[in-house]
């Protein structure tokens, strides 16, 4: 039996291609998955459910999507006691019937540290995925997420150093993807993700869930114009 995985990440950074991979090898998304208007985004529906939950009964109100201060984490921290755990046990339980399963949401950054309780340590492998930083920009503003590239930039690093401090403090061990690698050097970084998890998955395997173009980056000179035309329309309400 191959260990659960959990993929830590911030949003638009290639998580839903990584777990749609990792469902080839039998991982268990749910019962019901997240959908957004063009792709299935592979978030299990009910740890989205109470993901949200923990963030409302914590009192956490800052916009994670668009903002990141390294005190969110300890903002969420302080209203771990006011949850009632029986429905995180039971989540946890219901996957755990289904092993191996594999959760992916972006709000995982910010709960991760209250989930961690419910893991079987043991039993639990963690997979990172980033992106660099201009494709990063161009992939938000595409999806009229204004933000300045300095902006964007501190908010993917700010996560990505609180994940790797949680994994640190942990002790979990973690494949750390960078989503450009995956497009141009897929055989390497699945081979890593296989030693990693001790899955089988193969090129092919790749190819039928990805539907873009291989072996070259997402974005090119012209959606960078299309992303700077939109950041210059949209100046006035930008972010950073």
């Amino acid at each position: 039996m191959h260990k659960n995985v959990i993929i830590l990440t911030g949003g638009l950074a290639g998580s839903s291609v990584l777990t749609s991979l990792l469902n080839k090898a039998g991982y268990w998304v749910g019962d019901q998955t997240m959908q957004k208007i063009d792709y299935n985004t592979w978030e299990n529906a009910e740890l989205v459910r109470l993901n949200n939950k923990i963030l409302e009964e914590t009192g956490f109100t800052d916009d994670w999507v668009m903002q990141f201060s390294p005190d969110y984490i300890d903002k969420v921290a302080a209203g771990f006691d006011r949850l009632d755990p029986a429905p995180f046990q039971a989540f946890v339980d219901e996957c755990n019937r289904h092993q191996p399963w594999i959760w992916k949401d972006p709000r995982l950054w910010l709960t991760i540290r209250y989930w961690k309780r419910f893991l079987d340590r043991e039993n639990v492998s963690f997979l990172t995925i980033r992106r660099e930083k201009i494709q990063s920009w161009i992939s938000t503003t595409l999806r009229r997420q204004i933000q300045s590239i300095k902006h964007s930039h501190y908010y993917d690093s700010g996560i990505h150093e609180t994940i790797q401090s949680f994994l640190r403090e942990e002790g979990f061990g973690s494949v750390d993807v960078l989503y450009e690698d995956l497009l141009l050097r897929p055989e390497r970084v699945i081979a890593e993700i296989n030693a990693s998890i001790g899955t089988e998955l193969t090129l092919d395997d790749f190819k039928s869930v990805f539907r873009g173009v291989l072996y070259k980056k997402q974005h090119g000179m012209g959606n960078f114009l299309r992303a700077l035309a939109i950041y210059l329309k949209n100046y006035p309400e930008r972010h950073g």
